[in-house]
Protein backbone atom coordinates (compact mmCIF):
# COMPACT_ATOMS: atom_id res chain seq x y z
CA UNK A 1 0.00 0.00 0.00
CA UNK A 2 2.91 2.32 0.64
CA UNK A 3 4.50 1.72 -2.75
CA UNK A 4 1.60 3.04 -4.83
CA UNK A 5 1.43 6.14 -2.63
CA UNK A 6 5.15 6.70 -3.06
CA UNK A 7 4.88 6.16 -6.81
CA UNK A 8 2.01 8.64 -7.06
CA UNK A 9 3.90 11.28 -5.13
CA UNK A 10 6.97 10.70 -7.27
CA UNK A 11 4.90 11.02 -10.41
CA UNK A 12 3.49 14.32 -9.16
CA UNK A 13 6.99 15.62 -8.49
CA UNK A 14 8.07 14.44 -11.92
CA UNK A 15 5.13 16.18 -13.61
CA UNK A 16 5.88 19.41 -11.81
CA UNK A 17 9.49 19.14 -12.89
CA UNK A 18 8.46 18.38 -16.47
CA UNK A 19 6.00 21.29 -16.42
CA UNK A 20 8.81 23.58 -15.36
CA UNK A 21 10.99 22.17 -18.10
CA UNK A 22 8.26 22.72 -20.70
CA UNK A 23 7.76 26.28 -19.51
CA UNK A 24 11.50 26.82 -19.64
CA UNK A 25 11.63 25.44 -23.20
CA UNK A 26 8.74 27.67 -24.29
CA UNK A 27 10.48 30.70 -22.85
CA UNK A 28 13.72 29.76 -24.57
CA UNK A 29 11.89 29.23 -27.86
CA UNK A 30 10.15 32.64 -27.51
CA UNK A 31 13.41 34.37 -26.67
CA UNK A 32 15.09 32.54 -29.54
CA UNK A 33 12.36 33.63 -31.95
CA UNK A 34 12.75 37.22 -30.78
CA UNK A 35 16.51 37.03 -31.26
CA UNK A 36 16.02 35.54 -34.73
CA UNK A 37 13.52 38.26 -35.60
CA UNK A 38 15.89 40.95 -34.36
CA UNK A 39 18.78 39.34 -36.19
CA UNK A 40 16.69 39.07 -39.36
CA UNK A 41 15.79 42.74 -39.09
CA UNK A 42 19.45 43.62 -38.58
CA UNK A 43 20.56 41.49 -41.53
CA UNK A 44 17.61 42.26 -43.83
CA UNK A 45 18.40 43.85 -47.20
CA UNK A 46 18.95 47.57 -47.08
CA UNK A 47 16.74 50.16 -48.78
CA UNK A 48 16.29 50.07 -52.52
CA UNK A 49 15.73 53.06 -54.76
CA UNK A 50 13.14 53.09 -57.54
CA UNK A 51 11.99 55.49 -60.25
CA UNK A 52 8.20 55.81 -60.33
CA UNK A 53 5.79 57.13 -62.98
CA UNK A 54 8.64 58.16 -65.25
CA UNK A 55 8.11 59.31 -68.83
CA UNK A 56 8.52 56.55 -71.37
CA UNK A 57 8.32 59.02 -74.25
CA UNK A 58 9.57 62.60 -73.98
CA UNK A 59 8.07 64.78 -76.70
CA UNK A 60 9.72 68.07 -77.68
CA UNK A 61 7.56 70.40 -79.81
CA UNK A 62 9.16 71.65 -83.02
CA UNK A 63 9.39 75.34 -83.93
CA UNK A 64 6.69 76.27 -86.42
CA UNK A 65 7.28 78.11 -89.70
CA UNK A 66 6.24 81.40 -88.10
CA UNK A 67 8.84 81.14 -85.35
CA UNK A 68 12.11 83.02 -85.58
CA UNK A 69 15.43 82.42 -83.86
CA UNK A 70 16.30 79.55 -81.60
CA UNK A 71 13.35 80.08 -79.24
CA UNK A 72 9.90 79.19 -80.63
CA UNK A 73 7.29 81.76 -79.70
CA UNK A 74 4.41 79.28 -79.47
CA UNK A 75 6.06 76.32 -77.74
CA UNK A 76 7.77 76.48 -74.37
CA UNK A 77 10.64 74.25 -73.31
CA UNK A 78 9.31 70.95 -72.01
CA UNK A 79 10.03 70.05 -68.39
CA UNK A 80 11.14 66.60 -67.31
CA UNK A 81 9.99 65.20 -63.95
CA UNK A 82 11.69 62.71 -61.65
CA UNK A 83 9.85 60.73 -58.98
CA UNK A 84 12.25 58.82 -56.76
CA UNK A 85 11.25 56.53 -53.86
CA UNK A 86 13.04 54.38 -51.29
CA UNK A 87 11.57 51.03 -50.20
CA UNK A 88 9.94 50.76 -46.78
CA UNK A 89 11.87 49.28 -43.86
CA UNK A 90 10.92 45.78 -42.64
CA UNK A 91 8.80 45.54 -39.45
CA UNK A 92 10.81 46.00 -36.29
CA UNK A 93 13.58 48.07 -37.82
CA UNK A 94 14.01 51.84 -37.79
CA UNK A 95 14.18 53.49 -41.21
CA UNK A 96 17.62 53.75 -42.73
CA UNK A 97 18.72 56.46 -45.13
CA UNK A 98 20.31 56.03 -48.52
CA UNK A 99 23.29 58.35 -48.50
CA UNK A 100 24.71 60.32 -51.40
CA UNK A 101 21.84 59.76 -53.84
CA UNK A 102 22.62 60.85 -57.39
CA UNK A 103 20.51 60.86 -60.57
CA UNK A 104 22.51 60.87 -63.80
CA UNK A 105 21.09 61.51 -67.28
CA UNK A 106 23.07 60.27 -70.27
CA UNK A 107 22.36 62.77 -73.06
CA UNK A 108 24.87 61.47 -75.56
CA UNK A 109 22.25 60.03 -77.90
CA UNK A 110 20.07 63.15 -78.00
CA UNK A 111 22.45 66.10 -77.73
CA UNK A 112 22.37 66.70 -81.49
CA UNK A 113 18.56 66.95 -81.51
CA UNK A 114 17.81 68.91 -78.32
CA UNK A 115 19.31 71.46 -75.97
CA UNK A 116 18.96 71.91 -72.22
CA UNK A 117 17.06 75.15 -71.62
CA UNK A 118 17.54 75.38 -67.84
CA UNK A 119 18.89 73.23 -65.01
CA UNK A 120 17.43 72.99 -61.48
CA UNK A 121 20.41 73.96 -59.31
CA UNK A 122 18.26 73.66 -56.20
CA UNK A 123 18.64 69.88 -56.42
CA UNK A 124 22.33 70.06 -57.15
CA UNK A 125 21.83 69.52 -60.86
CA UNK A 126 24.81 70.30 -63.08
CA UNK A 127 25.77 69.44 -66.64
CA UNK A 128 29.13 68.13 -67.77
CA UNK A 129 29.66 67.38 -71.45
CA UNK A 130 26.95 64.91 -72.55
CA UNK A 131 25.62 64.06 -69.08
CA UNK A 132 23.65 65.82 -66.37
CA UNK A 133 23.77 64.81 -62.70
CA UNK A 134 21.49 65.82 -59.82
CA UNK A 135 22.15 65.29 -56.11
CA UNK A 136 18.80 65.29 -54.25
CA UNK A 137 20.49 64.35 -50.94
CA UNK A 138 19.84 61.50 -48.52
CA UNK A 139 16.51 59.67 -48.80
CA UNK A 140 15.02 57.71 -45.90
CA UNK A 141 13.26 54.40 -46.31
CA UNK A 142 9.59 54.94 -47.06
CA UNK A 143 10.22 58.45 -48.37
CA UNK A 144 11.18 59.93 -51.71
CA UNK A 145 12.00 62.98 -53.78
CA UNK A 146 10.05 64.57 -56.63
CA UNK A 147 11.60 67.34 -58.66
CA UNK A 148 12.06 68.77 -62.14
CA UNK A 149 15.78 68.58 -62.98
CA UNK A 150 15.70 70.38 -66.34
CA UNK A 151 13.70 71.55 -69.31
CA UNK A 152 14.60 70.73 -72.91
CA UNK A 153 13.77 72.21 -76.28
CA UNK A 154 14.35 70.88 -79.76
CA UNK A 155 16.96 72.37 -82.05
CA UNK A 156 15.51 74.38 -84.95
CA UNK A 157 17.09 72.03 -87.50
CA UNK A 158 16.08 68.78 -85.78
CA UNK A 159 14.21 66.30 -87.92
CA UNK A 160 10.78 65.23 -86.77
CA UNK A 161 10.60 61.76 -85.25
CA UNK A 162 12.49 59.56 -82.76
CA UNK A 163 15.77 61.16 -81.65
CA UNK A 164 17.20 58.44 -79.46
CA UNK A 165 17.19 57.17 -75.87
CA UNK A 166 17.90 59.17 -72.74
CA UNK A 167 19.25 56.78 -70.10
CA UNK A 168 18.74 57.59 -66.41
CA UNK A 169 20.72 55.95 -63.60
CA UNK A 170 20.10 56.41 -59.87
CA UNK A 171 22.82 55.47 -57.41
CA UNK A 172 23.28 55.64 -53.65
CA UNK A 173 25.62 54.29 -51.03
CA UNK A 174 24.99 50.61 -50.28
CA UNK A 175 22.05 50.14 -52.63
CA UNK A 176 21.73 48.71 -56.16
CA UNK A 177 21.42 51.19 -59.01
CA UNK A 178 17.97 51.93 -60.48
CA UNK A 179 17.65 52.58 -64.20
CA UNK A 180 15.10 53.90 -66.67
CA UNK A 181 15.16 54.78 -70.37
CA UNK A 182 13.07 57.52 -71.90
CA UNK A 183 12.76 57.79 -75.68
CA UNK A 184 13.10 61.33 -76.97
CA UNK A 185 10.84 62.31 -79.88
CA UNK A 186 11.07 65.56 -81.85
CA UNK A 187 7.56 66.79 -82.46
CA UNK A 188 4.64 66.37 -80.11
CA UNK A 189 0.98 65.49 -79.92
CA UNK A 190 -1.22 68.18 -78.40
CA UNK A 191 -4.06 66.50 -76.56
CA UNK A 192 -7.37 68.33 -76.33
CA UNK A 193 -10.64 67.54 -74.58
CA UNK A 194 -14.16 68.79 -75.18
CA UNK A 195 -15.66 71.12 -72.58
CA UNK A 196 -19.35 70.54 -71.87
CA UNK A 197 -21.96 73.18 -71.14
CA UNK A 198 -23.02 73.45 -67.53
CA UNK A 199 -26.32 71.74 -66.81
CA UNK A 200 -28.68 73.48 -64.43
CA UNK A 201 -31.87 72.52 -62.65
CA UNK A 202 -30.77 68.90 -62.52
CA UNK A 203 -33.00 66.83 -60.31
CA UNK A 204 -31.09 65.23 -57.39
CA UNK A 205 -30.89 61.48 -57.87
CA UNK A 206 -31.31 61.74 -61.63
CA UNK A 207 -29.00 60.32 -64.29
CA UNK A 208 -26.50 62.34 -66.30
CA UNK A 209 -24.88 61.11 -69.51
CA UNK A 210 -21.56 62.32 -70.85
CA UNK A 211 -19.52 61.25 -73.88
CA UNK A 212 -15.83 62.05 -73.31
CA UNK A 213 -14.28 63.56 -76.44
CA UNK A 214 -10.62 64.24 -77.20
CA UNK A 215 -8.36 65.16 -80.08
CA UNK A 216 -4.77 65.68 -81.19
CA UNK A 217 -3.82 69.12 -82.51
CA UNK A 218 -0.11 68.40 -82.57
CA UNK A 219 2.16 67.34 -85.43
CA UNK A 220 2.89 63.85 -84.10
CA UNK A 221 0.65 60.80 -83.94
CA UNK A 222 -0.02 58.91 -80.73
CA UNK A 223 0.68 55.31 -81.77
CA UNK A 224 -0.76 53.90 -78.62
CA UNK A 225 -3.96 53.14 -76.78
CA UNK A 226 -5.51 55.85 -74.62
CA UNK A 227 -6.62 55.97 -71.02
CA UNK A 228 -9.79 57.86 -70.14
CA UNK A 229 -9.93 58.43 -66.39
CA UNK A 230 -13.39 59.52 -65.22
CA UNK A 231 -14.15 60.94 -61.79
CA UNK A 232 -17.48 61.91 -60.26
CA UNK A 233 -18.01 64.55 -57.60
CA UNK A 234 -21.41 64.55 -55.89
CA UNK A 235 -22.46 61.68 -58.13
CA UNK A 236 -21.74 57.98 -58.65
CA UNK A 237 -20.83 56.12 -61.83
CA UNK A 238 -22.69 53.15 -63.26
CA UNK A 239 -20.23 50.26 -63.70
CA UNK A 240 -21.14 49.48 -67.30
CA UNK A 241 -18.17 48.91 -69.65
CA UNK A 242 -15.96 45.84 -69.47
CA UNK A 243 -12.84 47.70 -70.63
CA UNK A 244 -13.18 50.03 -67.63
CA UNK A 245 -11.93 49.41 -64.09
CA UNK A 246 -13.90 50.98 -61.26
CA UNK A 247 -12.91 51.89 -57.72
CA UNK A 248 -16.01 50.08 -56.42
CA UNK A 249 -18.30 47.42 -57.81
CA UNK A 250 -21.31 49.65 -57.07
CA UNK A 251 -21.66 53.41 -56.56
CA UNK A 252 -18.21 54.00 -58.05
CA UNK A 253 -16.72 57.48 -58.17
CA UNK A 254 -13.74 56.69 -60.43
CA UNK A 255 -13.24 54.70 -63.62
CA UNK A 256 -10.12 53.98 -65.68
CA UNK A 257 -11.05 52.98 -69.23
CA UNK A 258 -8.61 51.78 -71.90
CA UNK A 259 -9.76 52.63 -75.43
CA UNK A 260 -8.03 51.57 -78.62
CA UNK A 261 -5.69 53.95 -80.41
CA UNK A 262 -3.99 55.32 -82.35
CA UNK A 263 -4.81 59.04 -82.19
CA UNK A 264 -3.35 60.58 -85.37
CA UNK A 265 -2.38 64.24 -85.56
CA UNK A 266 -5.42 66.27 -86.59
CA UNK A 267 -7.94 63.63 -85.51
CA UNK A 268 -10.58 63.77 -82.78
CA UNK A 269 -12.90 61.15 -81.31
CA UNK A 270 -15.69 60.76 -78.81
CA UNK A 271 -16.72 57.59 -77.03
CA UNK A 272 -19.39 55.60 -78.82
CA UNK A 273 -21.34 55.20 -75.61
CA UNK A 274 -22.01 57.57 -72.70
CA UNK A 275 -20.52 57.56 -69.24
CA UNK A 276 -23.57 57.38 -67.00
CA UNK A 277 -23.67 58.91 -63.55
CA UNK A 278 -26.39 59.34 -60.94
CA UNK A 279 -26.34 62.60 -58.98
CA UNK A 280 -26.40 62.35 -55.19
CA UNK A 281 -29.80 62.96 -53.63
CA UNK A 282 -28.33 65.68 -51.41
CA UNK A 283 -26.18 67.29 -54.12
CA UNK A 284 -26.44 70.99 -54.81
CA UNK A 285 -23.70 71.11 -57.43
CA UNK A 286 -21.00 68.78 -58.69
CA UNK A 287 -19.10 67.63 -61.77
CA UNK A 288 -18.22 64.66 -63.91
CA UNK A 289 -14.66 65.11 -65.16
CA UNK A 290 -12.43 63.03 -67.40
CA UNK A 291 -8.75 63.14 -68.27
CA UNK A 292 -7.21 61.54 -71.36
CA UNK A 293 -3.67 60.10 -71.18
CA UNK A 294 -1.42 58.13 -73.47
CA UNK A 295 -1.69 54.58 -72.17
CA UNK A 296 2.08 54.03 -71.92
CA UNK A 297 2.59 57.35 -70.07
CA UNK A 298 -0.26 57.80 -67.59
CA UNK A 299 1.87 60.06 -65.36
CA UNK A 300 -0.39 61.20 -62.48
CA UNK A 301 -3.45 59.25 -63.58
CA UNK A 302 -3.78 57.46 -60.23
CA UNK A 303 -4.45 54.16 -61.97
CA UNK A 304 -6.59 51.49 -60.36
CA UNK A 305 -5.05 48.03 -59.82
CA UNK A 306 -5.70 45.20 -62.24
CA UNK A 307 -7.83 43.53 -59.57
CA UNK A 308 -10.29 46.45 -59.52
CA UNK A 309 -13.89 45.60 -60.49
CA UNK A 310 -14.72 45.77 -64.18
CA UNK A 311 -17.98 46.45 -65.92
CA UNK A 312 -19.92 43.54 -67.38
CA UNK A 313 -21.45 45.35 -70.35
CA UNK A 314 -20.12 46.17 -73.82
CA UNK A 315 -16.72 47.59 -74.69
CA UNK A 316 -16.41 51.36 -74.65
CA UNK A 317 -15.24 52.34 -78.13
CA UNK A 318 -14.65 55.60 -80.00
CA UNK A 319 -15.96 57.25 -83.18
CA UNK A 320 -14.57 60.10 -85.27
CA UNK A 321 -15.79 63.68 -84.64
CA UNK A 322 -14.73 67.19 -85.63
CA UNK A 323 -12.30 68.46 -83.00
CA UNK A 324 -11.47 71.82 -84.58
CA UNK A 325 -14.01 73.88 -82.64
CA UNK A 326 -13.39 76.11 -79.64
CA UNK A 327 -14.97 73.56 -77.29
CA UNK A 328 -11.87 71.36 -77.63
CA UNK A 329 -9.18 72.83 -75.38
CA UNK A 330 -5.75 71.91 -74.04
CA UNK A 331 -4.79 71.49 -70.39
CA UNK A 332 -2.29 74.31 -70.04
CA UNK A 333 1.39 73.38 -69.99
CA UNK A 334 0.93 69.59 -70.17
CA UNK A 335 -0.15 69.55 -73.81
CA UNK A 336 1.46 66.25 -74.75
CA UNK A 337 0.72 64.37 -71.53
CA UNK A 338 -2.98 64.88 -70.91
CA UNK A 339 -6.15 66.86 -71.53
CA UNK A 340 -9.14 67.28 -69.24
CA UNK A 341 -12.81 67.94 -69.87
CA UNK A 342 -15.70 68.21 -67.46
CA UNK A 343 -19.43 68.50 -67.12
CA UNK A 344 -20.47 70.76 -64.27
CA UNK A 345 -24.01 70.43 -62.96
CA UNK A 346 -26.23 72.37 -60.59
CA UNK A 347 -29.25 70.73 -59.03
CA UNK A 348 -32.55 72.21 -57.98
CA UNK A 349 -31.32 72.03 -54.38
CA UNK A 350 -29.00 74.96 -55.12
CA UNK A 351 -32.04 77.23 -54.79
CA UNK A 352 -32.78 75.83 -51.36
CA UNK A 353 -31.80 78.36 -48.71
CA UNK A 354 -30.96 76.23 -45.68
CA UNK A 355 -30.05 77.50 -42.24
CA UNK A 356 -27.09 75.80 -40.55
CA UNK A 357 -27.41 74.26 -37.10
CA UNK A 358 -24.94 75.98 -34.76
CA UNK A 359 -23.50 74.80 -31.44
CA UNK A 360 -21.73 77.15 -29.05
CA UNK A 361 -19.33 75.02 -27.03
CA UNK A 362 -17.18 76.24 -24.13
CA UNK A 363 -16.85 77.10 -20.47
CA UNK A 364 -18.68 79.88 -18.60
CA UNK A 365 -16.72 83.10 -19.07
CA UNK A 366 -15.02 81.89 -22.25
CA UNK A 367 -15.10 83.76 -25.58
CA UNK A 368 -15.91 81.36 -28.43
CA UNK A 369 -15.70 81.66 -32.22
CA UNK A 370 -18.25 79.70 -34.25
CA UNK A 371 -18.03 79.55 -38.05
CA UNK A 372 -21.43 80.13 -39.65
CA UNK A 373 -20.92 77.64 -42.46
CA UNK A 374 -23.96 77.29 -44.68
CA UNK A 375 -24.52 74.26 -46.95
CA UNK A 376 -23.93 76.25 -50.13
CA UNK A 377 -21.83 79.36 -49.35
CA UNK A 378 -21.63 80.41 -52.99
CA UNK A 379 -25.38 81.04 -53.15
CA UNK A 380 -26.24 81.75 -49.53
CA UNK A 381 -27.37 85.19 -48.44
CA UNK A 382 -27.10 86.89 -45.07
CA UNK A 383 -28.26 85.08 -41.94
CA UNK A 384 -30.08 86.38 -38.87
CA UNK A 385 -29.50 84.99 -35.38
CA UNK A 386 -31.28 85.15 -32.05
CA UNK A 387 -28.71 84.30 -29.38
CA UNK A 388 -29.53 81.83 -26.59
CA UNK A 389 -30.07 83.18 -23.08
CA UNK A 390 -26.78 83.62 -21.21
CA UNK A 391 -24.82 84.32 -24.42
CA UNK A 392 -23.66 87.79 -25.47
CA UNK A 393 -22.13 89.01 -28.72
CA UNK A 394 -18.46 90.05 -28.78
CA UNK A 395 -17.87 90.50 -32.51
CA UNK A 396 -14.81 91.94 -34.23
CA UNK A 397 -11.81 93.01 -32.18
CA UNK A 398 -9.01 95.42 -32.97
CA UNK A 399 -6.29 93.61 -34.87
CA UNK A 400 -8.56 91.07 -36.57
CA UNK A 401 -7.68 90.62 -40.27
CA UNK A 402 -9.82 92.82 -42.49
CA UNK A 403 -10.72 89.93 -44.79
CA UNK A 404 -12.50 88.07 -41.96
CA UNK A 405 -16.25 88.49 -41.68
CA UNK A 406 -17.93 88.78 -38.27
CA UNK A 407 -21.54 88.72 -37.20
CA UNK A 408 -22.77 91.96 -35.63
CA UNK A 409 -25.89 93.61 -34.25
CA UNK A 410 -28.13 95.37 -36.71
CA UNK A 411 -29.59 98.80 -35.98
CA UNK A 412 -30.76 97.72 -32.53
CA UNK A 413 -28.18 96.23 -30.16
CA UNK A 414 -30.99 94.49 -28.31
CA UNK A 415 -32.29 92.98 -31.53
CA UNK A 416 -31.15 90.03 -33.59
CA UNK A 417 -27.58 89.47 -34.74
CA UNK A 418 -26.88 89.60 -38.48
CA UNK A 419 -24.15 87.66 -40.29
CA UNK A 420 -23.00 88.88 -43.73
CA UNK A 421 -23.17 86.68 -46.79
CA UNK A 422 -20.08 84.48 -47.25
CA UNK A 423 -17.36 85.86 -49.51
CA UNK A 424 -13.79 84.53 -49.48
CA UNK A 425 -14.49 83.20 -45.98
CA UNK A 426 -17.57 82.26 -43.99
CA UNK A 427 -18.69 84.71 -41.28
CA UNK A 428 -17.66 84.13 -37.66
CA UNK A 429 -20.00 84.37 -34.70
CA UNK A 430 -17.87 85.51 -31.73
CA UNK A 431 -19.71 85.32 -28.42
CA UNK A 432 -19.10 85.13 -24.66
CA UNK A 433 -20.71 82.48 -22.47
CA UNK A 434 -21.83 84.70 -19.60
CA UNK A 435 -23.72 82.16 -17.53
CA UNK A 436 -25.03 78.65 -17.60
CA UNK A 437 -28.68 78.39 -18.56
CA UNK A 438 -29.83 74.80 -18.90
CA UNK A 439 -31.82 74.20 -22.08
CA UNK A 440 -30.96 77.61 -23.52
CA UNK A 441 -31.49 77.71 -27.27
CA UNK A 442 -31.46 80.37 -29.94
CA UNK A 443 -32.20 80.29 -33.66
CA UNK A 444 -30.61 81.07 -37.00
CA UNK A 445 -32.59 81.85 -40.11
CA UNK A 446 -31.91 82.63 -43.76
CA UNK A 447 -34.27 84.38 -46.14
CA UNK A 448 -35.60 82.75 -49.27
CA UNK A 449 -34.03 83.97 -52.50
CA UNK A 450 -36.32 86.80 -53.71
CA UNK A 451 -34.46 87.02 -57.02
CA UNK A 452 -35.12 83.36 -57.83
CA UNK A 453 -38.22 83.18 -60.07
CA UNK A 454 -38.84 79.59 -59.05
CA UNK A 455 -38.67 80.38 -55.34
CA UNK A 456 -37.22 78.36 -52.48
CA UNK A 457 -38.11 74.68 -52.96
CA UNK A 458 -38.02 73.95 -49.20
CA UNK A 459 -38.72 77.01 -47.03
CA UNK A 460 -39.25 74.84 -43.94
CA UNK A 461 -35.48 74.37 -43.46
CA UNK A 462 -34.81 78.11 -43.45
CA UNK A 463 -34.64 78.12 -39.65
CA UNK A 464 -32.42 76.00 -37.42
CA UNK A 465 -31.57 75.96 -33.69
CA UNK A 466 -28.52 77.40 -31.95
CA UNK A 467 -27.55 75.07 -29.10
CA UNK A 468 -25.17 75.55 -26.19
CA UNK A 469 -22.85 72.83 -24.89
CA UNK A 470 -21.22 73.73 -21.58
CA UNK A 471 -17.79 72.33 -20.76
CA UNK A 472 -16.87 71.78 -17.11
Amino acid sequence: MRRPRATTAGTAVLLVALGGAVTSCDTERSQGAEKQSTAAAKHSPGPKLALKHMMNTYYLPRPTASDTGNRPTDSRPTEYKVRLTASKPPPGRDPLAVKNVKVTFDLSAVQDSATIHWVNKGYGCARSADSLTCAPGDIKEGEGAEFTPFAMESRPDSAKGPAGPMNITVTGAGTPAARHTTQLVIGAPVLTARQEEKRTDVKPGSELRLKPAFGNRGDTDIDDDLLVVVQADQATLLTRYRNCRYDRAAAATKAVCTVSGPLPAGAAYETDGPVRAVTDKTARRGRISYTVYRAHDPQDAGLLPGSAPRGTGPLLGIRRVDGSGSTFTTSGHWKAEMATGELEFVTTRARDRQAPELTIKGRVGQVVDVEVLTPDPAHQGATRLTLPEGISLVGRRDGDPSELLFCAYGDDENGPVECPAPQMTSPVLRVRIDKRVEGAQGSVSVPSGPSDPDGDPDPENNTAPIKVEYLD
